[in-house]
């Protein structure tokens, strides 16, 4: 696996980790919905998972776990403390966020047949919104959708066809945005499917046994659930600003052309 390089020193990565962190905890508490009635335990967050995963492809797996532990805790700290209790559990998916990120980018971004990804992309969101569908739909006992102003059934219409929006929205973005830079370390497409792979990982199957564990078991199918809708608008969202971010930083990334030549 070729592993992302770049050319910044220390002093740069230190810097750039002190203004990435204040970002996320900006973009985590601020610009941020931290509390829903119906599901305490979901964040939406415009960004912030975003700004870590970038900071782990930027300055590499141990700035990307302390941004990630960091902008949780210090967030907690400055925002939350007499609203309630820390969640070391949470701390952590943000924590293996920062940290596993570098690795599954590395991975993603070496991959150079683009149909096979792109067909397994298409594939796996088809059926995660399927499932999402599916349950939201069918499911007596799923009441925080079923009436909206009044209207029965219109809030389990509404997050099928949202989802899907979104999810068509994500795919003709990863497959047709090029930017106005064509070097880019990697292509739209790539990002987005790197963001969906860490997105379901670590933030649905490892971040919803986290919040289980945090908030009880009981709610583990619930956590699932509204995790994995909000991960179909999550990886949206980390694939445009990914994209962004990467665009902007592109001239501190070292090619395997580059570094070859240097050798």
């Amino acid at each position: 696996m070729g592993l992302i390089k770049t050319n910044l020193t220390t002093i740069q990565k230190i810097s750039l980790a002190g203004l990435l962190m204040a970002l996320t905890i900006v973009m985590q508490k601020v610009v941020a919905i931290n509390y829903l009635a119906f599901a305490p335990f979901i964040r939406l967050s415009l960004g912030g998972p975003a700004l870590i995963i970038f900071s782990s492809i930027l300055l590499g797996p141990i700035y990307g776990a302390l941004i990630g532990l960091g902008s949780d805790l210090l967030g907690y700290l400055i925002f939350d403390p007499r609203m309630y209790p820390p969640y070391l559990q949470i701390t952590a998916i943000y924590t293996l966020l920062g940290l596993a990120s570098y690795f599954i980018f590395s991975l993603v971004f070496t991959i150079k047949n683009k149909k096979i990804m792109a067909i397994i992309e298409i594939v796996s969101f088809a059926i995660t919104w399927i499932i999402i569908s599916g349950f939201v739909i069918m499911n007596e006992e799923v009441t925080l959708f079923s009436s909206i102003y009044g209207v029965p059934l219109l809030g389990k219409i509404l997050v099928p066809v949202i989802s899907l929006v979104i999810f068509v929205s994500l795919v003709l973005f990863s497959l047709l945005y090029k930017g106005k830079n064509q070097k880019l370390i990697a292509s739209s497409l790539h990002i987005c499917f790197a963001s969906f792979l860490a997105d379901f990982f670590i933030i649905v199957i490892f971040g919803s046994v986290m919040k289980a564990w945090a908030f009880g078991f009981q709610t583990f199918l619930a956590i699932i659930i509204i995790q994995a809708i909000v991960m179909v608008f999550n990886v949206l969202l980390d694939t445009v600003f990914i994209t962004t971010f990467l665009a902007f930083s592109n001239k501190y990334f070292i090619r395997e052309k580059d570094y070859d030549d240097s050798r």
